[in-house]
């Protein structure tokens, strides 16, 4: 017998194919069943049936200010309201998926045209073809040039390129030796970026056309047939099942799980395939595996943000910095390192604060809501429960609900001054153990 799919496994579920479980999100999953959820999480369809529109960066308003298209800092706060808006969440979280993945920096590359095309192709590909997708971003102008791909000519290779599309992007270390790296270079000489024309250009004259050697294959190779041997390699699809696995299932997967998905990822390379199979199987809903993936620092600011309907602000991304994720500003090509760097002491204290000062943006209006008031025979657990999922966060630990149970009634319950005691239980609910969690 199979998982049931109760209120439970559809909160888990959107804990991580989304960015949070929304109550209305939630309602309509429960009422579509678990294989139309993912399908349409899969397909980018709004699972409320929601017809809202995302505005353009030139229509929005952020502290009451327009935002400037030739500002790296508006441009991160656009894509959080992007991930807070969308009615295609998971499409915007895989987005997010590929740049860590093919980490690519506005600290080198310098150009905010070129940094957005680089974050469109991703959009685009989020759920198609991985090797199509390794192949356009092969000859991306911002990765061209943040891993120097201009000065890689015939003679004089640059292997920056070569060494990433193998180390980070699709077999991982120790299934490649220094001479496929070599050889796999010399194959992607005679591709240019210019940026005073904006064209990437072969130059014939540039490429190393003599035979090379690469993972055990001999032959003429170019930037394709390249790219081809490297997907022959059994390694590729048991990289990116155990990355797909760590971002979206379990923070250790067996080999054995790793194994499963990989098939599925040999078999077809289809992103959005191998996706829905991971959020239909019984193993992705196992009671060990929810709530026990740390937030990314992203995922915790717009899941707040979305939660809670709180009007855009530039201070937002600022604070995602601070907790160690800056949008468009990878620390390295590696990326984030993610998992328990995420809860380092000035990053968990950049949490707090970022807490405090979403709960100081709660009027009494608000706070006098519908989802805010509870009936006069409610216990202090239920307005903390309320509150809780109010916030984005389904399930408490029984010490928590304790803990915060007892604040409520000290503070606001049985006070006609509630505003203060209100804000303080969300901020307690956002920085609690099980808010950092997903």
């Amino acid at each position: 017998m199979g998982i049931q799919w109760t209120e439970r496994e559809a909160v888990h579920l959107l804990n991580r194919a989304a960015f949070t479980a929304g109550k209305n999100e939630v309602a309509a999953s429960l009422e579509l069943g678990k294989e139309e959820t993912v399908r349409r999480l899969i397909a980018g369809e709004s699972l409320t049936g929601s017809s809202e529109q995302l505005e353009s960066l030139d229509q929005l308003l952020a502290d009451g200010k327009e935002l400037k298209a030739d500002s790296i800092s508006d441009q991160q706060t656009y894509w959080l309201y992007r991930m807070v808006h969308s009615q295609a969440p998971l499409v915007e979280k895989m987005t997010l998926f590929w740049h860590g993945h093919f980490a690519t920096s506005y600290q080198k590359v310098r150009e905010i045209p070129l940094i957005l095309r680089q974050n469109e192709l991703f959009r685009k590909q989020a759920m198609g073809n991985f090797y199509e997708l390794v192949l356009e971003v092969g000859k991306d102008p911002a990765m061209m040039l943040f891993l120097d791909s201009s000065n890689n000519r015939k003679g004089k290779p640059n292997e920056n390129y070569a060494r990433e599309v193998m180390e980070l992007f699709t077999l991982g270390i120790g299934n490649y030796t220094e001479q496929d790296i070599k050889e796999t270079a010399r194959a992607f000489t005679g591709w240019s970026y210019n940026k005073k024309t904006d064209e990437v250009t072969y130059n014939k004259g540039q490429h190393d056309s003599t035979v090379k050697t690469i993972l055990g294959e001999k032959g003429n190779f170019d930037e394709t047939s390249a790219i081809d041997v490297i997907f022959k390699q059994d390694s590729l699809p048991h990289f990116m099942a155990s990355k797909l696995l760590k971002f979206f299932a379990a923070a250790e997967p067996s080999k054995e799980w790793i194994d499963l998905v990989a098939d599925d990822f040999a078999k077809s390379g289809n992103i959005g395939e191998v996706l829905s199979k991971l959020f239909l199987s019984d193993a992705f809903y196992q009671s060990d595996l929810q709530g026990s993936l740390i937030k990314t620092p992203i995922e915790y600011v717009v899941g707040i943000l979305k939660s809670l309907d709180i009007p855009l602000s530039k201070g937002f991304t600022q604070a995602a910095r601070k907790m160690g994720q800056e949008l468009f500003l990878p620390p390295d090509v590696a990326g984030w390192r993610g998992g328990d760097t995420w809860l380092m002491t000035t990053s968990l204290l950049s949490r707090y604060q970022f807490a405090e000062s979403v709960s100081k943006r709660l009027n009494s209006k608000v706070l006098g809501g519908t989802d805010f008031t509870l009936g006069s025979q409610a216990k202090p657990e239920d307005w903390v429960l309320q509150f809780s999922k109010n916030a984005g966060i389904w399930f408490l630990g029984e010490q928590t609900v304790k803990i915060l149970s007892k604040f409520a009634e000290d503070t606001f319950i049985y006070s006609t001054q509630k505003t203060n005691g209100m804000k303080g239980l969300l901020q307690l609910i956002m920085v609690s153990p099980e808010a950092q969690m997903k």
